[in-house]
């Protein structure tokens, strides 16, 4: 039996990247995150890229990096209600996949810029299955532009299974490199465990949303 992927994939178009892009540099106003803050010398460095390898997660979640925020329907400008509205038609496509029960009305878009030698996200969760209320449900990266060297997305995808083995009971628990490239767009449940490696050369930058919903059931 073949399960669906756990990350679903698309595209934007160059001119809703350029457009996003010159709203990032020249216009959006940013606010720093700097949630534990990292100390940046090659052993932490070379310690995240072990743990990354090992599946070692830290306690804290550490993020540092600069981002502006907003929901929908409560956009300041034009180019943020294109935003808007550009990811809630991905929304409902995604989800012809997915198939979560989702409140698309209730998103949440990041738009984030990851600085050359200070920036980064240790491994965490967007939403959890708690029962308690509505929660994050579906998480989209968009790529904007790629660090040139570090500020990797990594992603623990679950619920995939050993292949060529009789033990279909055994889970086998993936941490998967996504490919980035300007304008590719990626989905998968927000409960998925992922992490943005430190960004060693450029700048990256980013466009994440949030898809809510009611309680898993």
């Amino acid at each position: 039996m073949s399960l669906k992927p756990t990350i679903w994939e698309d595209e934007v178009s160059p001119e809703f990247v350029d457009e996003v892009i010159k709203y990032l540099e020249d216009e959006a106003s940013l606010g720093d995150i700097d949630y534990a803050l990292y100390d940046y010398s090659t052993d932490r460095v070379e310690k995240f890229k072990r743990d990354v390898e090992s599946g070692e997660r830290d306690r804290e979640c550490g993020m540092k990096c600069k981002n502006r925020v907003w929901n929908f329907h409560d956009e300041k400008n034009t180019t943020e209600r294109m935003i808007s509205n550009t990811m809630y038609k991905l929304a409902i496509k995604a989800n012809n996949h997915f198939r979560f029960d989702l409140n698309h009305n209730r998103m949440t878009m990041q738009l984030a810029r990851w600085d050359e030698g200070e920036s980064y996200f240790q491994w965490h969760a967007d939403g959890h299955i708690n029962f308690e209320g509505e929660n994050r449900k579906l998480a989209f990266s968009i790529f904007l532009k790629p660090a040139e060297k570090g500020g990797q997305l990594l992603i623990n995808t679950i619920n995939q299974f050993i292949e060529n083995t009789e033990d279909v009971k055994s889970p086998s628990v993936f941490v998967e490199t996504i490919e980035e490239a300007s304008g590719k767009v990626i989905a998968f449940p927000a409960y998925c465990n992922h992490c943005v490696t430190p960004v060693e050369k450029g700048n990256r930058y980013s466009l994440v949303v949030w898809i809510f919903g009611p309680e898993w059931k």
